[in-house]
C-alpha cells in the first residue's frame, strides 16, 4: 500500500483520538483605547507586528467564513458540527478586530493601507473556485494556528500587554488552535478523489504562496504603522525583521511547525498543541472576572460579517 495513503489513515486515526471539542465563547472587549498607541510594553515594534494583524482580521476571517459556508451542506457528522463551531468562532474574532481597529483608529493610525492589501487578496480569489477558496483558507488556517500556538506557548511575546487587548489575543489564540484542522479537514473530503500525490504537491504548492503574500503584506503593513510613529522604512524594515527572527521570536519559531505542513500525509493535529488550549484557558481566566465563565461558554448566532 502507499506509504503516503498509510499516513493519512494513521493521521486521521490520530486526530479522531486527539480532537479536542471546538466551542465558541462569550467574548466582548472593552476600553480598547486604554494601552495607548504603543499598547505592547511600550515597543512600537512589537505593538506593529499585532497590530499589522488585527488591521485585516475582520476581512480575512470574513473571507474565510464564506469559504467554508460554501462546503457547510456538503459534510456531515461531526464535520458539520465543527464547520458551523468555525464560523461562529470566525465572526466573533471579526467582531471583536473590528473594535480593536477602532481604537487603533482613535488612536492617530491610518490603517487603510493595510486594508486595501487584504481587498485585493480576497478580490484575486473572488473570481476562482470554491475549492481553491477553501484551500487558500485551508493554508492561512495553519499560518494563524502556529502564530496562535507559540503567542500561548511563550508569555514573553505579551509581556507587558495591555490587560483587556491581551485577553483579546489570547482568547483569539485558544480558538484559532482549537479549529484548526477544520478546513483542512473540510478540503480533505472535498479531494476525497484525489490520489494522495496529486492532493500533496497541490497543498504544498498553496500553502508555499499564501505563506509567501502573508509575510510579504504583514510586513509591508509593519513599515506602513511604524512610518505614521515617524520610523522610516530604512530604519523599520531591519527592526521588523530583528523582532521576528531573533532567538525566541515569532518568525522564527514557527519555522518548524510551519514546515511540517510540507510533509506527505500530514495533518494538522500532527502538533498536539491541545495543552495550548488549556493553558490559554488558564490564562484568560486569570484576568476576566470570576462572575463571568470563560471556558465552554455557548454564545448565539453573531452575525456573519461578508466581504465588501
Amino acid at each position: 500500500m502507499d506509504q503516503t495513503i498509510v499516513n493519512e489513515r494513521k493521521n486521521a486515526l490520530s486526530r479522531k483520538q486527539g480532537e479536542h471539542q471546538i466551542v465558541p465563547r462569550k467574548m466582548r472587549t472593552r476600553d480598547l483605547d486604554a494601552g495607548g498607541r504603543h499598547w505592547l510594553g511600550g515597543d512600537p515594534y512589537a505593538t506593529a507586528f499585532f497590530n499589522a494583524l488585527s488591521a485585516v482580521f475582520p476581512r480575512g476571517e470574513a473571507f474565510m467564513i464564506e469559504s467554508l459556508s460554501a462546503w457547510q451542506d456538503k459534510v456531515s457528522g461531526q464535520l458539520a458540527d465543527d464547520v458551523k463551531n468555525f464560523i461562529q468562532q470566525e465572526a466573533a474574532h471579526s467582531r471583536e478586530h473590528a473594535g480593536m481597529n477602532r481604537a487603533l483608529i482613535r488612536s492617530g493610525y491610518d490603517i487603510a493601507p493595510l486594508d486595501l492589501a487584504i481587498r485585493k487578496f480576497v478580490e484575486f480569489f473572488s473570481a476562482t473556485s470554491d475549492l481553491t477558496k477553501l484551500g487558500a483558507t485551508m493554508c492561512i488556517e495553519h499560518l494563524t494556528a502556529i502564530v496562535a500556538a507559540e503567542m500561548l506557548a511563550d508569555p514573553r511575546h505579551l509581556e507587558g500587554c495591555d490587560p483587556e487587548i491581551k485577553k483579546l489575543w489570547i482568547w483569539h489564540g485558544i480558538e484559532e488552535i482549537e479549529h484548526k484542522a477544520v478546513a483542512f479537514d473540510v478540503w480533505m473530503h472535498a479531494t476525497r478523489e484525489w490520489s494522495p500525490f496529486r492532493r500533496w504537491i497541490t497543498r504544498t504548492s498553496m500553502v508555499s504562496t499564501v505563506s509567501f503574500t502573508f509575510f510579504i503584506n504583514r510586513t509591508r503593513g509593519q513599515v506602513e504603522l511604524l512610518r505614521q510613529d515617524g520610523v522610516g522604512w530604512r530604519q523599520a524594515l531591519p527592526r521588523i525583521i530583528q523582532y521576528g527572527f531573533k532567538k525566541g521570536g515569532i518568525g522564527r519559531r514557527v519555522l518548524k511547525p510551519w514546515a511540517q505542513f510540507l510533509k506527505p500525509g500530514f495533518h494538522p493535529w500532527d502538533i498536539d498543541d491541545h495543552a495550548l488550549i488549556d493553558k490559554g484557558e488558564a490564562m484568560l481566566a486569570e484576568l476576566t472576572p470570576v462572575s463571568v465563565p470563560v471556558a465552554a461558554v455557548k454564545q448565539a448566532p453573531v452575525p456573519i460579517a461578508k466581504a465588501a
